[in-house]
């Protein structure tokens, strides 16, 4: 009862519930599109459908991942950030200095690397409320300044060797007992989670009559059992792979059973009536931000351990393909709507088409060509679906 009056009270929320159906189905039919994809490359190849390959596939795209997921919740408060490769790229130089220069060990590196992620988040999330002014030139002029800072420290040069410990944040594994209990629990997890929060939102016998609800958890049970067959029969589970699929949980957990992740969409719906009714809107947005800082910091120090090295232009064009990504997975331009799954969903989409085309041998170039002509297409459908009837 307490649930339900607080959804009523929060001004998005209704419109959310109906569209909950449109949203699921579209997260389905991106499924669909990835496997058809990685079933044509692998007729192609002959190797992208492998424990290896996809394995090495679920580390690449983590990093785009976790930025993305960041942004589509930025992008469903109608904010964006258009620094967060330019401020990877600082983080990870940044994080070579405190190992190499500084002498701090690993642990304490990753601290300060992410407290400095959500300083960096929290001013330009606080000259967004404070001046006002946009946060598109807010983070455009991030786009300059923290680049810059990259290049200044690290002396335009790249420095290289992390350390053991550090090395394993990327490379590191669970073992193939961790892997399959935490593959069991968190899919039994999930599903659960969906059950009680869209049976609270449509009740019992709607959530049992949309076809939709039964399929996610079909998949569900699908992603499992594949997720075994990768990380089990190999090595483990890669780290990376590990965080971002707890970050996943714990945000699309938020986003169905919290205030903070119901207040997201109600901003996004509707600012004015969001404050009309009480939220924060200033605070909420500055701690988007703050998030949105955090994950960069921590997508940072994976791809500077996986690299072993801190290039300061590393990241010049993850602000595309995190982009691409979130509004490939159904997260609006126009704020209000989007899906953390879908974002990484559809990072994963790209990094596919990414890794299949390296695989045929295709060039770079090509690549960047279709990662931007995915855009286009993302975006034209984005604005589609939300032009108003005449």
């Amino acid at each position: 009862m307490g649930m339900k009056a607080e959804i009523q009270a929060t001004p998005n929320i209704p419109r959310q519930s109906l569209e909950l159906e449109r949203s699921n189905w579209r997260i389905i039919i991106l499924i669909g599109a990835t496997l058809l994809i990685w079933i044509g490359f692998h007729i192609w190849t002959g190797v992208f459908i492998t424990p290896r390959n996809l394995s090495n596939l679920a580390v690449q795209t983590s990093i785009t991942a976790l930025i993305s997921a960041g942004l589509c919740w930025l992008l469903v408060a109608r904010e964006i950030d258009l620094s967060v490769g330019s401020l990877l790229a600082m983080c990870s130089v940044l994080s070579m200095i405190l190992l190499q220069k500084v002498g701090l060990d690993a642990y304490t590196t990753i601290l300060l690397v992410t407290l400095t992620g959500i300083a960096v988040g929290l001013l330009q999330g606080g000259l967004r409320v404070l001046l006002g002014i946009p946060s598109f030139i807010i983070t455009l002029a991030g786009f300059s300044w923290l680049r810059g800072l990259a290049y200044v420290f690290s002396g335009a040069e790249t420095l290289s060797g992390t350390g053991e410990t550090f090395y394993t944040v990327a490379n590191g594994e669970l073992s193939a007992v961790a892997s399959l209990v935490g593959i069991v629990v968190c899919t039994l997890l999930y599903m659960m989670s969906w059950v009680r929060a869209y049976t609270g939102l449509l009740g019992p016998q709607k959530f049992q009559r949309h076809a939709v609800n039964w399929t996610i958890l079909g998949l569900s049970l699908g992603a499992s059992a594949l997720s075994i067959w990768i990380f089990v029969t190999r090595n483990g589970t890669p780290y990376p792979v590990v965080f971002l699929m707890l970050t996943v949980f714990v945000m699309e957990y938020c986003t169905r059973n919290t205030r903070f992740g119901r207040y997201v969409y109600a901003i996004g719906g509707n600012p004015t009536s969001a404050r009309r009714s009480g939220i924060n809107v200033n605070k909420m947005i500055l701690a988007l931000f703050g998030l949105m800082g955090a994950m960069t910091a921590v997508a940072a120090v994976i791809q500077t351990s996986r690299l072993d090295a801190g290039p300061p232009n590393v990241g010049l064009f993850i602000n595309l393909s995190a982009l691409s990504a979130a509004i490939i997975g159904g997260t609006s331009l126009f704020g209000g709507e989007g899906r953390v799954l879908g974002a990484v969903i559809g990072a994963l989409l790209m990094a596919s088409i990414t890794n299949g085309l390296s695989l045929a041998g295709v060039d770079t170039f090509y690549q960047m060509i279709i990662t931007g002509g995915l855009l286009i297409v993302a975006v034209s459908a984005d604005h589609a679906t939300q032009r108003k009837p005449k």
